[in-house]
């Protein structure tokens, strides 16, 4: 296992792709958490400390993950209640043990695996111009990264952790008997009865009294308030209401066809094809002359006439060997520099290299042809630069004007009195409340502005929000009124309607909670639909993934039921979209085992998978058995 992970961790092609990349990780000041400028250990491991600063950073990218996948429902109450405080700590002290374990292992993470993961990021390219270097360093600052080192640094540690876990759970067997117990489990299909007991059926038989319908009222005051209502008056800056007034010259589009002249055509490629005799990092210097024998001699044989593809069929180690080492057409910068270096500086067509070393092997190269740059002459593409360049000065323009704008606020009292300062007109868009706020466009496209209308408060400072390229809104709310609890007497008709459901829901439980106990004593689903006068429901035959019958009310109760024994009553009713069931299994139908040979292969990745994570999830809680790991509580409580 040991070679194994030092054989991942050195070849060029693991590229270990990061998961989402959060861009900004200031959701909530990092000030708030600190009480002076003293420095203090969260953790502990072997003496080894996690200082505050550097899980401030780490919760907050926590903390931004969370809101970008739960938007405005996320607040710091909810990562309480979620423990994504301790989530944190506990993922920054397994990641310290496992490069502990890493270095005592001996793993490195080569500088060509880093480059190779930076240079693959999705989130570092540019469509239609490959990797930016320009957005991958105002990327990685966003992200809290001092320079692109001290990123790359963090990278390599990510890829060392991942080749050590990939190689711990990739080092399970799984038996042929486990792959037949996943197969029976994910392709048996059961049939399910169930009484369900709709409250809505249950809701003409109740009558509410006044009593009821205010002690109601009175307990559940929070259902019954007004919306938060904020009158706010915009100045709104858009590059698109700027467009129609710039203009563009024949001078300054040819200006703009030559400096970007390489974007309007095909770099030059060229066809090259290949002998490899292959190397692995760490071969010794007697595996290395035997290879560079067999290259020299696979050399002499083309130097003396035979076929260079023929050659290749023969010797190469590469899987082009058996087309003749062909690579087909490539651009600069798709090779490793040695090798580009041999096809686009050293070779003319028809001509074989000497001897290349690259971190692959020994190379022999022939060039077999050359492709021309291609340049789109400017009259095809005048148009394009022409659109370019006028939302281009149009961004520029909106840019300035939010400048002046924004200056013009810094000596003016209101946002009307600022906007005629530069000649802009302020908006008023009236009283907003959340819904019809939602349904203005310009809200809907930016939750800056919407985040600002919530917490916005009469006098408060103006600020100018980008919401877009080339788009600014400057937002002042004039007036706010506070949500309050309605008057009984204007939700009178709301508060009988909610006591008459919530009435109903309980005898709806109450039937289903009898009719799962009369089951289980021994009667059938029949019976108890006929003693309950509740409507009986029956499954098409369905597997636990709900293939074979997409009926609403099984979704919930696939889980249980199929945990559930043949001719047994699940042990608990469950709610679902039709009403509260009670789940009977009747009928149990083993896979079919013509359709294993076509699933084994999924299988068996599927079961390797759960129990590689079961036996590293086992490996780091022994690795931390053998480390003394402590957690300063009062120092955590801090965040």
């Amino acid at each position: 296992m040991l070679e194994s992970m030092r054989k991942h961790t050195q070849g060029w092609i693991a590229k270990v792709i990061l998961g989402a990349i959060i861009l900004s990780f200031a959701l909530w000041g990092i000030g708030d958490y600190f009480t002076g400028n003293q420095v203090e250990a969260v953790a502990e491991i072997d003496g080894e400390a996690i200082y505050d600063v550097e899980f401030s950073v780490t919760y907050q990218r926590q903390l931004a993950n969370y809101a970008n996948m739960l938007g405005e429902q996320f607040t710091k109450e909810l990562a309480e209640r979620l423990g994504v405080k301790n989530e944190t700590i506990q993922t920054m002290i397994n990641r310290k043990l496992m490069l502990m374990e890493a270095d005592h292992l001996g793993l490195v993470t080569p500088d060509q695996a880093v480059a190779a993961t930076v240079q693959t990021t999705p989130q570092f390219i540019e469509e239609g111009k490959g990797f930016s270097q320009a957005r991958y360093q105002a990327l990685i600052r966003q992200m809290g990264f001092v320079s692109p080192r001290d990123y790359e640094n963090y990278l390599r540690q990510n890829i060392m952790i991942d080749t050590l876990q990939n190689a711990i759970s990739s080092s399970v067997v799984v038996s042929d008997t486990e792959v037949k117990a996943r197969f029976q489990a994910n392709f048996e299909k059961r049939v399910l009865s169930a009484l369900i007991v709709d409250p809505e059926n249950l809701k003409a038989a109740i009558e509410v009294s006044d009593d009821e319908a205010h002690d109601w009222y009175d307990t559940h005051a929070s259902l019954y308030q007004s919306p938060l209502k904020v009158d706010v008056q915009i100045v709104d800056i858009n590059k698109a209401d700027l467009l129609d007034a710039i203009e563009v010259s024949d001078a300054e589009v040819e200006q703009a066809y030559t400096e970007r002249e390489s974007e309007f055509g095909t770099p030059e490629k060229r066809r090259a094809s290949h002998i490899l005799v292959r190397l692995t990092p760490g071969s010794s210097d007697e595996v290395k002359q035997e290879a560079l024998a067999k290259i020299k001699a696979a050399k002499a044989r083309i130097d003396a006439g035979e076929n260079f593809a023929e050659v290749a069929k023969g010797v190469s180690d590469d899987v082009t060997a058996s087309s003749g080492g062909d690579l087909g057409f490539f651009a600069r910068g798709a090779m490793v520099p040695e090798f580009e270096t041999a096809a686009f500086d050293q070779l003319n067509v028809g001509e074989v290299s000497d001897v290349v070393e690259t971190q692959f092997g020994y190379h022999l190269v022939q060039l077999n042809a050359i492709q021309e740059a291609k340049i789109k002459p400017l009259a095809e593409v005048k148009d394009q630069l022409i659109d370019e360049l006028r939302n281009e000065k149009a961004s520029e323009e909106a840019y300035v004007l939010s400048g002046d704008l924004d200056n013009a606020l810094g000596m003016e009292d209101t946002l009307t009195a600022a906007a005629n300062v530069v000649s802009l007109s302020a908006e008023d868009l009236g009283t907003l409340t959340v819904e019809n706020m939602l349904a203005n466009p310009l809200f809907i496209a930016s939750k800056d502005l919407q985040k600002k209308v919530l917490a916005a408060m009469p006098g408060d400072a103006i600020e100018i929000i980008e919401v877009g390229d080339g788009h600014y809104v400057a937002l002042e709310v004039l007036e706010r009124i506070e949500p309050s609890t309605k008057a009984y007497e204007d939700v009178v008709t709301q508060v009988f309607d909610d006591v008459r459901n919530a009435q109903a829901a309980e005898q709806a439980q109450s039937i289903a909670d009898k009719a799962l106990a009369a089951g289980k004593s021994g009667k059938d689903v029949d019976a108890l639909a006929q003693q309950f006068a509740q409507a009986k429901f029956i499954s098409k035959p369905v597997r636990s993934n709900g293939e074979g019958d997409d009926a609403t009310w099984l979704s919930p109760v696939l889980a249980q039921a199929f945990r559930t024994p043949e001719a047994h009553w699940v042990n608990t009713t469950i709610p679902t979209s039709e009403g509260i069931a009670v789940v009977f299994v009747q009928d149990v139908q083993e896979a079919d085992d013509s359709l294993f040979a076509d699933e084994e292969e999924v299988l068996r990745a599927e079961v390797t998978k759960a129990k590689g994570a079961v036996r590293f999830a086992s490996w780091m809680a022994s690795v931390r058995d053998r480390h003394d790991v402590e957690i300063n509580q009062r120092v955590l409580n801090r965040f």
